[in-house]
């Protein structure tokens, strides 16, 4: 039972977004884990270079930390989400640790979009968080915090699962930024030749 909500998203919670179909020619990229300092303002350097907006789910400690590089995502027009504050995984803590967690007080905890980490999360706790949040998942994965996924793999995702109205999700983080940068870098070259454009949620 622990996982099926996660594999089958639409079955458990018809009301979050994981693509929106209605929107030709229009992806929507989204980063999980930030803000850093050192890899958040290269993503926002590369979405500059393409005209691209996108949506950012931020760890509530690194706004605390970082407040000039969470200003500059919000000041350059991208979107908030929550993606709680520590970043505790639903499927190994209580149910109160959790929920205290996500709706601790930071910058992001106002947002109106929430994606929960590692995308884990229980009915009875959407029941709680949808009267506060939009839940968020998504429907490309790039796995870009794998180290058995390599940039080749992570270009084939990203050239085989797209579709309009996806919604992506990479990480700017120190781990992940390696991989992501230049997976992104693709992603935004190769669908801006072919008429796509990039919105925030």
């Amino acid at each position: 039972m622990s996982f099926l909500p996660i594999r089958y998203p639409k079955l458990f919670y018809c009301k979050a977004l994981s693509r929106k179909k209605d929107r030709p020619k229009t992806l929507y990229l989204s980063f999980d884990d930030g803000p850093n300092p050192l890899v958040t303002e290269k993503v926002l350097e590369i979405l500059k270079k393409y005209k691209a907006k996108a949506s950012f789910f931020c760890k509530g400690k690194n706004a605390d930390l970082y407040p000039e590089i969470f200003n500059k995502v919000k000041a350059e027009g991208h979107t908030i989400g929550n993606h709680s504050y520590m970043h505790l995984d639903a499927f190994k803590h209580k149910n109160k640790k959790w929920l205290s967690d996500v709706l601790r007080k930071s910058p992001v905890s106002e947002a109106y979009y929430f994606r929960p980490p590692y995308g884990h999360i229980f009915p009875w706790q959407y029941r709680v968080l949808r009267k506060k949040y939009k839940l968020v998942f998504w429907d490309v994965m790039v796995y870009d915090f794998r180290t058995d996924y390599s940039l080749k793999k992570i270009k084939k995702i990203l050239f085989n699962k797209v579709r309009d109205g996806s919604i992506i999700v990479f990480h700017d983080n120190i781990a992940s930024s390696q991989k992501m940068l230049p997976a992104l870098e693709f992603t935004l070259e190769y669908y801006t030749k072919r008429g796509y454009k990039f919105e925030k949620l």
